[in-house]
């Protein structure tokens, strides 16, 4: 009899954990690594992160979910367990790399549930070099009663997250959805394309948006779908490049305070949408060659304001106040719109021509390419800051400056012959610390990318990308 039971046990072992690929059965508690070596991973249903517990994935990981084609909403209810779902009540660590992200898909045609980030989550969870795709919505979620249906790749409810660098694609409604988050938190350099509904959507929040691309949303749906949707939030979306989505570009409503600050919004069906009670303040950002750049008649009282903008439309849109330095009847000069370069040309009318005042908007160290964001004395308009050749004097002044190694582990060396203060910033432009020593101490900080400002005694600065392992 013991023999037996020994055998069936470890018959299990290999249906579940066998031949490189692990199984979790519906409605089971995960926590601890998940290696390539037992990738993928086959989610048959509710796949859940316990409060005080860490998921942590590895890079390379594929994790494939359960999907439907069924066109049944209830088909996607959390509680029957018909599709794949992850559920982070505790920690999430999914940080891969660029030449070995990490997967989540359908183990077959259709729609799997979400990723949910839910209010009693750990707020240090975190998604990096990630591709989201193939995902829907779960709805009716045990112990929420408030929204029906999280119907994002990943929906944040009530909780803060670290969303930076990943691949929001496919998803049949929403690339990432969030809800109720009070404490502010960031989520930049995301890629959102090809996504059924909104490429992100914010509701009753407060949440930057920063160098995001988007394209090719709202694929699948009409009415009020766009790249992003602010409802009722305090959002500022800063350095977004937004181009081709079918529907609105950026779409505000319900009141809040919306900032739109140096994005470049390009041939979208609207460009920038504001309804009722959207408070909507646009700085520096480029809204051009949309089939309608400005759909402003129904803001309902709200407080709309434009400036330090370029547009190629002739007049002033209704309802906007026209605060200052905007440039009508304009033509940024992309270097090549057609192919998707919308970096600047040398004599665009963009270049040096933001608002001089970056106080107050969350502008950030880097533009949307990495670059500095303030190449010159002023801020350019758009989401591409255009970088000005340097003469040979600054290139023999700064011959003598060497940072290594890069990647690190643990420390950067800054060597020069003169004297230097250093500022370190994660990539969405948050301060790390200062520094005037030339030892740079990250042994303590996650891995990622983060940028080093180096100035010397002049005032004359450089910006270099490193990368933490």
């Amino acid at each position: 009899m013991k023999k037996t039971l020994l055998t069936s046990i470890l018959f299990t072992l290999i249906v579940y954990c066998g031949f490189g690929q692990t199984t979790i059965p519906d409605n089971t508690n995960i926590s601890g690594s998940w290696t390539v070596a037992n990738s993928p991973y086959i989610i048959e249903g509710r796949a859940i992160v316990p409060n005080g517990q860490t998921l942590t994935i590895e890079p390379g990981v594929e994790i494939r979910l359960q999907s439907s084609t069924s066109p049944t909403p209830s088909w996607f209810d959390y509680g029957s367990g018909n599709v794949g779902v992850i559920r982070v009540q505790g920690e999430i660590i999914a940080n891969g790399t660029t030449t070995n992200p990490i997967l989540f898909t359908r183990n077959n045609t259709g729609f799997w549930g979400t990723i949910l980030i839910d209010e009693n989550a750990a707020n240090t969870s975190s998604f990096s070099n990630c591709i989201i795709e193939y995902a829907k919505e779960s709805r009716n979620v045990t112990g929420i009663t408030s929204p029906v249906s999280f119907n994002g790749g990943i929906s944040v409810f009530n909780s803060t997250v670290s969303i930076n660098q990943n691949e929001f694609r496919n998803n049949n409604i929403n690339g990432l959805y969030i809800r109720d988050v009070a404490n502010s938190f960031d989520f930049s350099n995301n890629t959102f394309y090809d996504n059924g509904s909104n490429g992100s959507v914010i509701e009753q929040s407060t949440v930057n948006a920063i160098n995001n691309t988007y394209f090719n949303n709202s694929i699948s749906a009409t009415g009020q779908v766009s790249a992003i949707r602010s409802t009722n939030s305090t959002v500022y979306l800063v350095g977004n490049l937004i181009y081709n989505n079918d529907d609105f570009g950026i779409f505000t409503s319900g009141g809040g305070n919306h900032y739109v600050v140096n994005n470049t919004i390009f041939g979208n069906s609207q460009g920038v949408r504001v309804e009722t009670g959207a408070n909507t303040f646009i700085h520096s950002s480029i809204i051009q060659n949309n089939t309608l750049n400005f759909s402003t008649s129904n803001v309902g009282g709200a407080n709309v304001e434009m400036q330090y903008s370029l547009t190629n439309d002739a007049t002033f849109p209704t309802n906007v106040t026209n605060v200052s330095s905007n440039l009508l009847n304009s033509d940024a000069l992309f270097t090549n719109s057609g192919a998707n370069d919308f970096s600047l040309q040398s004599t665009s009318p963009a270049i040096d021509a933001g608002n001089p005042s970056s106080s107050g908007l969350n502008i950030t160290v880097t533009d949307i390419l990495g670059n500095p964001r303030i190449d010159n004395t002023i801020i350019d308009i758009g989401a591409i800051e255009f970088q000005q050749a340097l003469s040979v004097n600054n290139i023999n002044e700064l011959a003598d400056l060497n940072i290594y190694p890069n990647p690190t582990k643990d420390f950067i060396y800054v060597t020069s012959n003169e004297s230097l203060t250093i500022e370190v910033f994660s990539i969405d432009g948050k301060s790390i610390g200062n520094y005037n020593a030339k030892i740079i101490d990250l042994s303590k900080v996650k891995a990622g990318i983060y940028v080093l400002k180096v100035e010397d005694s002049t005032g004359k600065s450089i910006i270099r990308k490193i990368v933490k392992k």
